[in-house]
């Protein structure tokens, strides 16, 4: 039996959760999965049903969602991905009502990896970029 590298467990997370593949997902994730992030403040994630319902919710908003991820670099059992987010608005997103409109973004986020598990993520975004993109607000003047 091979064990499985970092980045391969990223590759098939990120798989996954693609294919709305939530029981693969699940098996990659620690149970007690944190993600944390300073452009996403609404809710804490601390558990793997957390980060799983953060996905599912995040498919109903964005039913043809695809994630790319760009490059990979790793260090010390921390995976640091380019990840590209590409999925069309047909749900409701907190406040915002759907738009219809396609989010094609780029985003950083970092993986720690335990005993062959996702341990913690670290996910940065650019949240005006994307409200612009999806026309929840109009772009801020030069």
């Amino acid at each position: 039996m091979t064990t499985k590298s970092n980045k391969q467990i990223i590759m098939e997370f990120v798989g996954s959760t693609n294919k709305k593949d939530w029981e693969k997902a699940l098996a990659l994730l620690d149970d007690k999965v944190s993600r944390d992030s300073s452009t996403y403040v609404l809710e804490q994630i601390s558990n793997k049903e957390d980060l799983l319902k953060f996905h599912k919710n995040e498919a109903l908003t964005f039913p043809d969602l695809q994630e790319t991820i760009l490059f990979m670099v790793e260090e010390d059992g921390i995976v640091a991905a380019r990840i590209n987010f590409r999925g069309t608005q047909l749900g409701q997103m907190g406040a915002y009502p759907p738009s219809g409109k396609v989010l094609d973004a780029d985003f950083n986020c970092f993986f720690k990896i335990t005993n062959g598990k996702i341990t913690k993520i670290w996910v940065e975004y650019d949240v005006l970029n994307g409200l612009v993109q999806l026309g929840h607000v109009r772009p801020p003047m030069n």
